[in-house]
């Protein structure tokens, strides 16, 4: 719970103006929504950040007339997510402008067969069943899936909460349903949404994710891009007294008689609160940032052990003129469900990547997020987070299918980036472990880290609490750093159960 610490730094002969009543470390959804919110309740939050701007991994930034963040985005669900949440409680709706396409995406199924067939996602549920090989006339079939939606559509809150120890593939595998709506369920609502594999995805958040989708819509975006929503966030924060420092990298959390006094800048310079809050994620937070000393050994381990998520490695390409005709494209050839072992074995060069779904994405669709008669294009697929790891044949492999399903792209190339790994640190959470450092949100919502086992927010250390993707949370990707930032503020402020 916030309290006033003034008397004690004066005590102390601390300078008042480096005196905050909260500290946050991280400007990226979670870090930027917790210390807007903070500052909201009259609290002097200090922000800092070591990037230029906010967003973190979702930073929007600008170059030849394209906004665009450098990894693919598409918020889950439309409507009713916890950004409108946050907006509202923050009084900011008419600073952040929510928009849409008229259809989100396509989908692309390749069947056993090597057949090839598409469904536009605004498009009927026979329609889609039909694509992924269960026409209307094939009873038996069609029955089968009914029953398996059906059963995953009602499932209730206290049902849902059994299925965090199980995964997601150990639960689909339990129903007997058509090879195509398997790959289009685990794929989808697994490795797709969660970036990690489905035999690792917990079913629970699986199963939720389903439920939202299909309540509330999937695909959500912003005028000015993703990482602006997070921008207005900071600058809330300097509009409500408290003060935010870009370009400023925490070099550790200040530890005293086991309760947080502060941090330390790389530079050295000195903030004082009996409160921080890092998005900085919990390893970092825990091994680099406050100290292993100042945990006991067991829950150092565990943290230690906690797994990350994958990462992306593909291509953003610059087109000479608009290819995509949806902000989405997603080919899912059958048995593209890969296990972890898969990847570890892509990643070890043991085999190489041949049979993974693909993700083709742009924002330029959106009003002044592209010059006129351009396109920006993301081509990626799933890997490993390891800095280190040699994307070629990653690269290979995504260019050969985007060849073979939407040839006209690769025709349209004026300008070709790769995106991988390696490019994450900089902007997210910084590597500490080697094969970590690279993973598109943080920790995974696997079995065994998910739901009532999942972090709450809080830390062992007094007055230290972690919030983002790797706390306090649970949805997809951003939505789920927001959800934190609602929860583990209430926390701060004594008004939740923690």
């Amino acid at each position: 719970m916030l309290t006033a610490s003034s008397s004690k730094a004066s005590e102390n002969g601390k300078s008042m103006t480096n005196q905050y009543d909260v500290i946050v470390i991280g400007a990226g959804p979670g870090g930027a929504s917790a210390a807007a919110l903070l500052a909201k309740k009259g609290k002097r939050v200090l922000l800092v950040d070591k990037n230029k701007k906010a967003g973190g991994r979702m930073m929007t930034l600008q170059r030849d007339g394209f906004s665009f963040e450098l990894f693919p985005i598409n918020c889950v669900p439309t409507d009713h997510s916890r950004f409108e949440t946050l907006l509202d409680e923050l009084g900011l709706q008419d600073q952040v402008e929510r928009v849409s396409a008229d259809s989100i995406g396509v989908l692309m199924y390749e069947d056993e067969h090597g057949v090839t067939r598409s469904w536009d996602m605004g498009d009927s549920t026979l329609a889609l069943f039909k694509t992924l090989g269960v026409p209307w006339w094939n009873l038996p079939a069609l029955y089968r899936t009914l029953r398996f939606l059906g059963k995953v559509s009602t499932l209730k809150a206290d049902e849902i909460e059994k299925l965090y120890a199980v995964s997601a593939m150990d639960y689909v595998d339990q129903f007997e349903i058509p090879k195509g709506i398997r790959t289009y369920f685990l794929a989808s609502f697994g490795e797709g949404a969660f970036e990690m594999t489905s035999d690792r995805t917990s079913a629970a958040e699986a199963v939720k994710l389903f439920q939202e989708a299909m309540k509330n819509g999937g695909g959500r975006y912003y005028s000015k891009g993703i990482g602006h929503v997070f921008e207005v966030c900071a600058g809330a924060v300097e509009n409500l007294g408290g003060t935010v420092l870009m370009k400023t990298r925490a070099g550790s959390i200040d530890v005293e008689n086991g309760r947080v006094t502060g941090i330390t800048t790389v530079n050295g310079e000195q903030y004082f609160s009996p409160l921080v809050i890092s998005s900085a994620g919990i390893r970092q937070t825990v091994i680099k940032l406050v100290g292993e000393e100042h945990y006991d050994q067991k829950y150092v381990e565990w943290v230690s052990g906690l797994e990350s998520n994958l990462a992306c490695a593909g291509y953003r390409w610059v087109l000479n003129k608009p290819v995509l005709k949806t902000p989405m494209t997603i080919y899912f050839p059958e048995g593209c469900v890969a296990t972890f072992d898969e990847f570890e074995e892509m990643a070890a060069g043991k085999i190489k990547p041949s049979n993974s779904y693909i993700y083709l994405g742009t924002t330029s669709l959106y009003q002044g997020m592209a010059p006129q008669g351009k396109q920006l294009v993301y081509a990626v697929m799933s890997c490993l987070p390891d800095p280190e790891l040699d994307i070629q044949p990653y690269l290979d492999y995504v260019r050969d299918r985007v060849r073979k399903i939407m040839p006209e792209v690769l025709d349209c190339i004026e300008l070709e980036e790769t995106v991988g790994p390696a490019n994450v640190p900089g902007l997210g959470n910084d590597a500490i472990f080697p094969g970590q450092g690279g993973e598109s949100y943080g920790l995974a919502l696997s079995v065994g880290q998910a739901g009532n086992v999942l972090l709450g927010g809080d830390s062992p250390i007094d007055g230290l609490y972690y919030v983002g993707c790797d706390a306090g949370g649970s949805g997809l990707g951003t939505n789920q750093a927001v959800d934190s930032a609602l929860n583990v503020t209430k926390m701060v402020l004594g008004e939740g159960e923690g």
